[in-house]
């Protein structure tokens, strides 16, 4: 893999043209000051989100990804974002060549960031620096675990451990709202699964436990314990939608320095203009999360509470009939289809080709791989990095609305009374 001291001399040339870091998030702005401390002037960010185009980061401006050839020809980017691969596609497409796309790994692993206004704002404003800490991390591993074509190494992990909510969203993302009869996943295959997709990845940066409500499976504690005592497993998301509060058996687990606790809050996404009643109710939600906050502060739990976000129109199952090409198109354009998830004993590139295999809507063998499956380790190995790097598309995209960025954001959490039919 190159190195810094490559990428140094490459890009502080007096010949070399403007250099752009690509990711106006976290690790981009952490990736400006290291790029500072080398000498390296940058002159501007690039980003795929819509909503990022004409912001400002640093004192430099954010350009979209789809202008950037434009209005800088021959520009080296330097990527700071996890899905390396992803964004090497993305400015490739562009027109720009590979030998002026470089990764930030080199500069971020083992740059002292505590000094950084970013880190600095994170510990003013009360944030969660560890989380800042953890984004950074991850990108350098991301990268690190791409550039090595040996290793498996995987940024996130979805395991669905319950197809049961508290709440019945007709829009919801992860298709929860067309299961007619769900259940709760068995702890014993849950286990398996993990043991399983540990014995093959080199390292998992996280494992997001997730539903429907996660905590309408009161075996959610066993799932959390034993992702906690994987080695190569270093953070463990609890996504939750704050309505339901843990037994106290659940709770010990949730105090275990790897564990973080996702509280999405949506007391506040409502008022008079709630389309019915059901939706209205939400606001008594308020209640319930503040008493989950309380939990995690008397307990000393990680925990971040926030309101919900970026829900677009995508929780539909239709039939779209498009060409190869147009389907490669809502592939390459998809900001899901490197949410990785656990599925019964298969892993699937993204939670919609997931969710319509267990509805019996599809199931297309290409889109996962089987890890119940008895083969080499090597060979095992080769399917799951060729699942996570070489997809341009999936069968599965064919059946969804797609997930774009650029998306227009929908009012979150509309609920209704009876599971919605899929009508192909």
């Amino acid at each position: 893999m190159i190195t810094k001291a490559d990428l140094v001399n490459i890009l502080t040339k007096e010949s070399t043209p403007p250099v752009i870091i690509f990711g106006a998030g976290t690790a981009g702005q952490v990736l400006y000051y290291a790029c500072q401390q080398e000498g390296i002037e940058i002159e501007s960010f690039c980003d795929d989100s819509i909503e990022k185009k004409g912001r400002e980061m640093c004192g430099k401006p954010v350009h979209h990804t789809q202008e950037i050839k434009e209005k800088y020809p021959d520009a080296h980017f330097v990527i700071a974002a996890a899905e390396i691969h992803d964004m090497i596609d993305n400015l490739s497409g562009v027109g720009y060549p590979k030998s002026n796309l470089h990764p930030a790994a080199p500069f971020l692993r083992g740059y002292d960031m505590s000094e950084t206004p970013v880190f600095q704002r994170h510990n003013k404003e009360d944030s969660d620096a560890g989380f800042l800490k953890f984004a950074v991390e991850s990108t350098i591993l991301c990268q690190e675990g791409f550039l090595h074509p040996e290793r498996v190494f995987m940024r996130s992990v979805d395991i669905v451990i319950t197809e049961k909510c508290s709440l019945k969203c007709a829009d919801c993302s992860n298709l929860m709202q067309f299961f007619e009869k769900p259940v709760n996943y068995k702890i014993e295959d849950m286990i398996e699964a993990i043991d399983l997709i540990c014995s093959y990845a080199h390292e998992i940066h996280e494992f997001r436990v997730i539903g429907g409500e996660p905590f309408m499976n009161k075996d959610i504690h066993l799932v959390i314990e034993s992702l906690i005592n994987k080695p190569n497993v270093k953070r463990i998301a609890i996504y939750t939608n704050g309505t339901i509060y843990p037994r106290e058996y659940q709770i010990d687990c949730l105090k275990n320095e790897k564990v973080i606790f996702m509280i999405t809050d949506y007391s506040g996404v409502w008022g008079d203009d709630a389309p019915n009643k059901k939706t209205a109710n939400l606001v008594k939600s308020k209640k319930n999360v503040d008493r989950l906050e309380e939990l995690c502060k008397k307990e000393n739990i990680d925990y971040r509470r926030h309101p919900p976000e970026n829900w677009t129109d995508c929780g539909r199952v239709e039939s779209f009939n498009r060409t190869e090409e147009e389907n490669k198109e809502v592939f390459k354009s998809c900001c899901c289809k490197n949410l990785i998830t656990l599925s019964e004993g298969e892993l699937h590139r993204c939670p919609f080709s997931a969710q319509i295999t267990r509805l019996g809507v599809g199931n297309f063998k290409d889109d996962y791989v089987n890890i119940m499956e008895d083969l080499p380790l090597d060979e095992m190995r080769k399917n799951l990095r060729s699942l996570l790097f070489e997809r341009d598309t999936l069968e599965a995209c064919d059946l969804c609305p797609g997930r774009r960025l650029s998306d227009p954001r929908i009012k979150p959490a509309v609920q209704v009374k009876k599971v919605l039919p899929i009508i192909l």
